[in-house]
């Protein structure tokens, strides 16, 4: 019972703690009884919004998937271009035994 008051009571201060929005819900709704009012329909998208996307033939779907491969080959290219030489399974194992290995005691 204590763990879920300790985990409700923070939610509820919380949201009690939220402040309200500069306008509310009044300005919403004017914006949109504007639109109404200017005959815009109430279930359509604005224009900068497209609610459908274009067609494409499989040709230019083709092409812009090449388009991104393409990109991420150089993105890989220029990233292994920027990277040292990677070293070897060995060299590392020995690398990590000689961090492992216990410091001596101190007389």
């Amino acid at each position: 019972m204590i763990r879920k008051i300790t985990l409700i009571l923070p939610l509820l201060a919380a949201a009690c703690a939220t402040p309200e929005l500069p306008g509310g819900f009044a300005d919403e709704q004017r914006w949109f009884d504007s639109r109404i009012a200017e005959g815009y329909d109430a279930d359509a998208a604005p224009p900068s919004v497209p609610d459908k996307m274009p067609a494409r033939t499989p040709e230019e779907i083709d092409e812009a998937a090449q388009a991104v491969l393409e990109a991420r080959e150089r993105l890989f290219e220029a990233e292994r271009a920027t990277q040292s030489g990677v070293s070897d399974t060995e060299s590392y194992a020995q690398d990590a035994r000689e961090r492992a290995d216990p410091p001596s005691p101190i007389d």
